[in-house]
């Protein structure tokens, strides 16, 4: 049987009061209190305060409330003895832990039991080592973690009592995700964040806290993204338009390398003469893909070097040092030039609204639509079907057909009318052969 006394080891005034606990023969630890009296208010005998009762009112309040926190110490330990696990060892170092959870407000696990002090354990503990596939993840999707962590943090303020991890089920998140679109978040966002909800919370059990039954049921979501692209007919409009700002100048032949390159705007600004090799006899542009950290080599398209003879072998010059400022500027002049040139065919996308300051959806004329996101987009649209989907996916980086597919719009029902085209091509050449075997004869 486990039994707590409490004793103090010197005669100076404000003598350091410890805890012993005793679970058998040859198994007594003694571990410091925050607690302090004087050697004369203590029985030693007894292991307690002497309880006098002729005090000043302020003596007498401290007197019963170091009696009242040395009884609710000793009921602590004793609890957290007798719910022990068959792996803790209990020792002094586990007397420590115990009587320093007591004046912090639990074991460690119980205080990351709530959602508050487990996102803080995470951001500290968890995030700065997460690895994707045996790497390290990027400063990109770390960051990512932060802002959902951070949104969190406003959402819980939100709700009527302290969340604990093993709260958050399925109808916590539905509020969350309710929480995420009264701030204007479009949906494919609010999607991802709720997706990384659940990843963030799953690792709660690495630290033996509870989590809910109803976790891996929590599923992101996306919507159909728009996918406005450039048709062949309309960048050849904006090649052949007659422009005399630089400031359009330059933005034209940047859209016309990253429709032929097929590249992101954080790819496409990155691109140098340095970054240009040859390889038997041909020339490519050598980068690592900032998003997804892939490699490609990004063959030089006549339309492209078009545009580096014409700057002496350079690209055209950089808007800004920072990336994002670049696209901001590029977006800008990009729809100038696509509304000189005429392309105003109506689709659906999204436009920035400067009063509500969110995208709202609907059908707009295709300039409003135009942002850097074209010049993959139209790369990848431009020669689909005409040149294998594998070569066009080791230009732009995508992973998978199914992830390419879904980037440029296609779906099932298009891949099945593209078979009538082959089939009418393949008809051809068996007639063409057959032809050519009577003539033969």
């Amino acid at each position: 049987m486990a039994t707590i006394k409490f004793i103090i080891q010197s005669k100076k005034q404000n003598s350091t009061i410890y805890s012993r606990l005793s679970i058998g023969a040859g198994k007594v630890y003694k571990r410091k209190t925050r607690e302090t009296v004087n050697p004369e208010d203590w029985n030693a005998k007894k292991g307690s305060a002497i309880q006098r009762t002729a005090l000043s009112k302020e003596s007498h309040h401290k007197q019963n409330e170091l009696v009242s926190i040395l009884n609710k110490l000793e009921t602590f330990i004793l609890e957290q003895y007798s719910k022990r696990t068959e792996t803790e060892i209990i020792n002094g170092d586990w007397l420590d832990e115990i009587i320093e959870a007591f004046y912090s407000g639990g074991r460690k696990a119980d205080q990351l039991s709530f959602i508050d002090n487990y996102l803080e354990h995470y951001k500290v503990n968890i995030l700065p080592f997460r690895k994707y596939r045996g790497k390290s993840i990027t400063e990109g999707t770390k960051e990512n973690h932060l802002t959902i962590i951070t949104k969190f943090y406003d959402f819980l303020k939100t709700e009527k009592k302290r969340l604990k991890v093993s709260d958050y089920n399925i109808a916590v998140g539905n509020r969350f995700v309710t929480f995420l679109r009264g701030q204007n978040l479009n949906d494919n966002t609010v999607g991802k964040y709720l997706k990384y909800t659940k990843t963030i919370f799953k690792d709660a059990k690495i630290d033996g806290i509870e989590i809910s039954e109803q976790l891996n049921e929590i599923k992101g979501f996306s919507t159909e993204t728009p996918t406005p692209y450039l048709k062949v007919e309309e960048l050849e409009k904006i090649q052949e338009l007659l422009i005399v700002n630089e400031r359009l100048e330059q933005t034209r032949d940047w859209l016309i390398i990253g429709c032929y390159t097929g590249q992101r705007a954080s790819d496409l600004f990155r691109m140098t003469p340095d970054k240009i090799i040859t390889i038997n006899g041909k020339e490519f542009i050598n980068l690592s893909q900032k998003k997804t950290k892939t490699p490609v080599l990004v063959p030089i398209h006549a339309e492209v070097k078009k545009i580096l003879n014409k700057r002496n072998g350079s690209f055209p010059a950089q808007y800004s040092d920072n990336i994002e400022s670049s696209k901001t500027i590029f977006n800008d002049n990009l729809k100038k030039i696509c509304k000189l040139a005429g392309i105003d065919r109506i689709e659906y996308g999204r436009v920035y609204n400067e009063v509500k300051k969110y995208y709202v959806f609907g059908n707009y004329p295709m300039h409003d639509l135009a942002s850097s996101h074209l010049c993959r987009r139209t790369f990848a649209t431009m020669y689909y079907s005409k040149i294998p989907t594998a070569i066009i996916m080791s230009v732009t980086g995508h992973k998978t057909e199914t992830e390419f597919l879904g980037y440029i719009g296609i779906d099932n029902s298009t891949l099945s009318e593209q078979m009538y085209s082959y089939w009418e091509q393949l008809d051809s050449k068996e007639n063409k052969f057959d032809s050519q075997i009577k003539n033969a004869n």
